[in-house]
């Protein structure tokens, strides 16, 4: 082998940005397209310019020529954004991480509630990537989207592949030029000479290499030179992927290659005077080994297939070669190997006697569907997006009722049923980091559930699809009345027909009766929260009778305050300090004002303020400029639910103001300016005229 002298200057092909303070100009998306297939076009050099780029310091940004694949992932994965949870604006964020620093990466920023799951994965590439990673998660909890973006992150950093001079072709191999130097009595020379560290030139080297070395005498210079090409999925270059085969048969050539018969005869392309045999690697088609050398591998639901294709990997994710049959000769093994699988498909292979040696090559993350409500509603939020339903309406509290019921439906009893005497809801909602108001030895800690969850908790359930289909079809359950919509009512009706209809190998009658029960719950909750909707949209319909409660509220408050008794000014009338009081605890006693003195007090300063806020704002303007020295009934909540509390028994005699058709149903300009703000109340919380009816009607108001 010819030992190649360091070059005194071949160039660079790092790139260095242009300096200036002229900003550039802004690029269509086909001219960006353009650039970058322009950027990505093979580039061809020698092998002696090879490693002169392997010399050049790294600057932390651009890749050493000599980066492996997990070099190479990580650099596309990029740093973590270290997000300090204590002091986050999402309460629920601080209780679920417990005030902890948690890191999240840029491309996996669509997956949620999966921190942990890119954190091991970040962990196994930085361990050098070695092994198995089996991504083990039930159906559609976004084990193959990991999988399908370690594919598309893998396309980002180019790889350097070596070109064989005479033919002109890489090799079907992705043989790295870093083979070339593995020889003891070399690797240590190359290693001080041009700075690569000694770890990497472990590289095998494939029958096509040594073909082509013999050929040239050894001669590495005119044998190769060194392509520099991007990985790509549709080219399946650097990346490979395969389906589940038939479990009946192992087709050994779609990991290995095989030999192309056709070739097998024909003119050796080194030499004319020879003709190829069915050993030779120039009459090799590639297999999955050879396609994603130097990139990555992905096999989708792999454990299903024939337990011959797994035993391909054993000793290549070790040794970092493949030799097997079928005439393809030394096959290089240098890729990330992922594989996804189910937890029943893992669980049946587990137990079989012969799983050992491909367990002890594996690493193993869990991808489950997410316990918590808030991060399952980002899915479905995500999943809209992509569909005809993204523009529809859909009113509040829809995603959550669906998102309340698939996390109900994964959860489980505890280790040996610690938990079984919680209410399921109320632990959702510890899960999902929310404060929940129940009595007391009826809500675990968050970190109780954490340690008596069920092993496997989340494997299984309502699925992220089965959501998705219940999700879509709510938007069509009233086509036939010309509506494309969807609200919580809606929902839960299409929920129910869903698991009605699946058949007992989809849901079994035990759980058919476990999802009703569910169902059942979330509606009743929802049922109280839309009831209090409507009461208020209703009581704040007429806000001219809000407003003199709340002036009259506030009056009494303030007397009573400072102790002093009230004199009609008309009548001449004495309203002593005992009747103030009654009058005030009877509209208090109604919204549940649990300490009416502390609350007289704070709703009276809170008023106040707001109109000396006015007053100053005024002060030095012409009176038509200046703010009214008014504050809304509605302005201070807790004020305004005493108010809404009081007013709502006045509802009954109103109520065919809000069950009209139409305005021109109703009789005075006031029942019909009620009806307008009735139905704009209810539009601001996300509900159109035909939701509103359809809760009306349910709630029985209409």
């Amino acid at each position: 082998m010819t030992l190649l002298n360091k070059p005194e200057d071949n160039g660079s092909d790092t790139r260095v940005p242009a300096n200036g303070n002229d900003a550039a100009p802004k690029l269509s998306v086909l001219q960006r397209m353009k650039q970058k297939n322009q950027e990505q076009k093979p580039e061809v050099m020698s092998v002696e310019r090879w490693l002169d780029l392997c010399s050049k310091t790294s600057d932390g940004k651009t890749l050493p020529a000599y980066a492996d694949f997990a070099d190479r992932l990580l650099n596309a994965i990029g740093e973590p954004q270290i997000v300090d949870t204590r002091v986050s604006e999402d309460p629920r964020e601080r209780h679920v991480y417990g005030a902890q620093k948690i890191a999240r990466y840029k491309p996996f920023s669509q997956f949620y509630d999966a921190e942990a799951i890119v954190t091991k994965t970040v962990e196994y590439l930085k361990n050098g990537g070695s092994g198995m990673l089996v991504y083990r998660g039930p159906v559609g909890s976004g084990k193959t989207e990991v999988a399908t973006t370690m594919e598309r992150l893998t396309e980002v950093n180019p790889i350097y592949v070596l070109k064989c001079k005479k033919t002109g072709k890489i090799s079907p191999y992705n043989d790295s030029p870093l083979c070339l130097f593995t020889a003891p009595d070399v690797a240590d020379d190359i290693s001080a000479e041009y700075k690569i560290p000694r770890r990497y030139l472990q590289v095998q080297m494939s029958s096509w290499v040594a073909k082509r070395l013999e050929h040239a005498g050894h001669d590495i210079e005119a044998a190769f030179e060194v392509a520099k090409v991007y990985p790509s999925r549709n080219s399946q270059l650097g990346i490979s992927k395969i389906d589940p085969q038939d479990p009946k048969s192992a087709n050994l050539g779609l990991l290995i290659g095989e030999v192309d018969i056709t070739m097998v005869g024909e003119e050796d392309p080194l030499d004319s005077d020879k003709v190829m045999s069915s050993g030779d690697p120039d009459a090799y088609i590639p297999g999955a080994f050879a396609k994603s050398n130097q990139g990555l591998f992905h096999g989708a639901e792999f454990f299903r297939n024939n337990p011959a294709l797994l035993n391909c990997f054993l000793e290549g994710v070790t040794t970092g070669y493949y030799t097997g049959d079928k005439g393809v000769g030394n096959l290089p093994m240098d890729q990330c190997i992922v594989i996804t699988t189910n937890d029943p498909v893992w669980q049946d292979f587990v137990k079989k006697n012969d799983s050992d040696a491909a367990r002890n090559r594996i690493t193993l993350i869990d991808v489950p569907y997410t316990l918590r409500i808030s991060e399952e509603m980002k899915i479905y939020q995500k999943l809209l997006q992509k569909s005809r339903h993204s523009d529809a309406p859909i009113a509040d509290k829809t995603l959550e009722t669906l998102a309340e019921f698939s996390v109900l439906t994964r959860m489980k009893d505890g280790k040996d049923g610690a938990l079984k005497n919680y209410d399921k809801h109320i632990r959702a909602r510890v899960w999902n980091g929310e404060d929940v108001d129940a009595p007391a030895g009826k809500k675990p800690t968050l970190n109780e559930l954490r340690q008596k969850q069920s092993p496997g908790e989340g494997m299984d359930g309502f699925s992220i699809r089965d959501a998705e289909r219940v999700l879509k079809d709510s938007f069509n359950a009233r086509a036939m009345e010309g509506y494309h919509e969807s609200d919580p009512l809606l929902m839960l009706e299409t929920m129910e027909k869903f698991i009605k209809a699946a058949d007992e190998s989809t849901f079994s009658s035990q759980q058919k009766g476990e999802f009703q029960t569910h169902i059942n719950g979330i509606r009743d909750r929802y049922m109280a929260h839309a009831r209090e909707l409507i009461n208020r949209a209703m009581t704040d319909a007429d806000d001219g009778v809000c407003q003199v409660q709340f002036d009259k509220y506030l009056f009494l408050a303030e007397k009573w305050n400072e102790r002093e008794d009230f004199i009609d000014p008309k009548s001449g009338d004495r309203t002593d300090l005992a009747k103030i009081a009654k009058i005030l605890e009877s509209m208090e006693k109604k919204a549940g004002i649990s300490n009416p003195e502390s609350f007289r007090k704070t709703a009276t300063e809170g008023v106040n303020a707001e109109l000396a806020r006015i007053a100053k704002k005024n002060r030095g303007k012409p009176l038509e400029e200046q703010e009214d020295a008014v504050v809304r009934w509605d302005s201070y909540e807790p004020l305004a639910k005493v108010i809404r509390a009081n007013n709502a028994v006045d509802q009954e005699t109103r109520r065919h103001i809000f069950k009209a058709k139409a305005e021109a149903d109703l009789n005075t300009d006031e029942e019909k300016r009620q009806y307008s703000r009735f139905n704009d109340n209810m539009e601001k919380a996300g509900f159109t005229p035909s939701m509103t009816a359809r809760h009306l009607h349910h709630l029985n108001m209409n």
